[in-house]
């Protein structure tokens, strides 16, 4: 029998991130990041128990940044591309949905390219930008 011994929390921020960009090209290299990264996450994923984590990025890791010229990007940037999350883009504007409060590493390719960025949580706000209703209230 394993006994997980580690600190947790329930994932349930419901996160919408909108990035709007100046054309659609701008959202179609964004799209294609975000695609290359979680490729990346999946298969360059650190541990992620936070008492022993290794920081240091593999060689694989830094060439494909390199790549992607996505410098400003470290390690737990990219690992939050291997949690669950959406990605769909509509033209020039590209939204992203995660239960993650970790956002740093979409918020980073976005702001790289040029987005204007809007972060919400579908907890208090509906996706047309009108607050939610209160139960009971």
């Amino acid at each position: 029998m394993k006994i997980w011994h580690s600190y947790g929390s329930e994932h349930s921020m419901d996160l919408v991130l909108i990035g709007k960009f100046e054309s659609v090209s701008g959202a179609e290299a964004a799209i294609e990041r975000m695609e290359a990264l979680k490729a990346l996450a999946e298969s360059e994923r650190s541990d992620d128990d936070w008492r022993c984590r290794d920081e240091r990025m593999p060689d694989a890791l830094v060439d494909e940044l390199v790549r992607l010229k996505l410098y400003e990007l470290g390690r737990s940037d990219v690992d939050i591309y291997a949690f669950d999350h959406s990605v769909e883009r509509n033209g020039s504007i590209i939204r992203i949905w995660t239960e993650e409060s970790e956002i740093q590493g979409f918020l980073k390719v976005l702001l790289h390219l040029g987005a204007r960025v809007e972060v919400f949580s579908r907890h208090d706000w509906n996706e047309d930008g009108t607050p939610r209703k209160a139960a009971g209230g």
